[in-house]
């Protein structure tokens, strides 16, 4: 590894563990390794990746908890969906979707062995008490006047009931999805600087934002047609285990349908920006689409319909073949 890349991993490392000590901006620690991923090479990312968690082990002395092994592995996660190792084999070069996927699983399961770790740790589930506590009494002033409201909002929301309906929803799926979007976030956040710098260095604008998402990967992204048959076994575990009682089994089935939403949500986006690149739309207007689509997204209600429909559209592709090639002409003669 020569000099020059071993700089940017300095200083990717660095930034990294100084986010992470920050208690504000903790959240994007993941930033600055991504972009050195994206503007380097798998040596260089792999490189600042090591020195980013030798750094936080070093900060934790002398006492190391569970979270330091934890930031450990997410950064490692990462840097393998970022810059996978060049000559690795091809099963851990397979697609960023199913690498963010696979990913998300491996933080799961790393957070529930922090976690299970952790809990007899009165400090942490007092962290969390006060956290649930803060958020019952923001639903009871957000109550107003009405006396029977405010009662029955401080009868049914109070801070065991908000801690024990986060953790059911963090075990069906909550948690796997959180790992996804961070890690589908911070790639994005990563590719728009890398991009941004790149212009700035050298004054051109390269193809970066197309390595992952947008008209490339994301257009292209087709799921197995037996992914189908996943999405059915994990509603008939989930169906299974509330009528059964089976806790296990209704925890794996909603984890799976979680992954399974994702993909097929991947590929209804993959559906959508197939038709928008086959369409001219001129400049002005794409803007305003594309504002659109994120005014979507984010409007609290219309964005569950508009997902679900992208979800939809990525399963009805098992039947109707949206992205099929045109073909011009009468059929070729057989044999020719």
């Amino acid at each position: 590894m020569g000099t020059l890349a071993l700089v940017p991993a300095l200083i990717g490392a660095a930034v990294s563990v100084g986010l992470v000590k920050s208690s504000l901006l903790g959240f994007l620690f993941l930033l600055p390794l991504g972009v050195v991923a994206y503007y380097f090479n798998a040596k260089t990312a792999w490189f600042a990746a090591l020195l980013a968690v030798l750094g936080n082990f070093a900060f934790s002395l002398p006492a190391i908890g569970a979270d330091v092994f934890c930031l450990a592995a997410l950064i490692a996660i990462f840097t393998w969906i970022t810059s996978p190792p060049e000559r690795a084999p091809a099963f851990f070069r397979m697609p960023v979707v199913y690498r963010i996927m696979a990913g998300s699983v491996l933080a799961t399961l790393v957070f529930a062995l922090v976690i299970y770790s952790m809990r007899d740790d009165q400090e942490l589930f007092s962290v969390f008490r006060q956290q649930a506590e803060a958020l019952a009494s923001l639903y009871a002033a957000s109550s107003g006047a009405d006396v029977v409201q405010r009662s029955l909002t401080e009868q049914y929301m109070t801070a065991d009931t908000i801690l024990k309906t986060l953790g059911d929803l963090a075990i069906r799926g909550g948690i796997l999805m959180s790992w996804a979007l961070l890690f589908f976030i911070s790639c994005q956040i990563s590719l728009v600087i890398t991009w941004l710098v790149r212009r700035i260095v050298q004054r051109s604008s390269p193809r970066i934002l197309q390595r992952m998402w947008p008209n490339g990967l994301l257009v292209n992204f087709h799921l197995r047609a037996e992914c189908i048959w996943a999405l059915s076994f994990s509603l008939l575990a989930v169906l299974a285990g509330v009528s059964l009682k089976l806790a296990p089994l209704e925890i794996v089935g909603w984890n799976i349908l979680v992954i399974c939403i994702i993909l097929y949500l991947t590929q209804g986006g993959g559906i959508a920006l197939f038709f928008l690149t086959r369409v001219f739309i001129p400049p002005g207007m794409r803007f305003f689409l594309n504002l659109f689509i994120l005014v979507l997204i984010l409007s609290p209600g219309i964005n569950v319909v508009f997902l679900v429909g992208l979800v939809l559209l990525g399963i009805a592709e098992n039947w109707v073949p949206f992205r099929a090639p045109k073909t011009n002409g009468s059929p070729p003669t057989p044999g020719v």
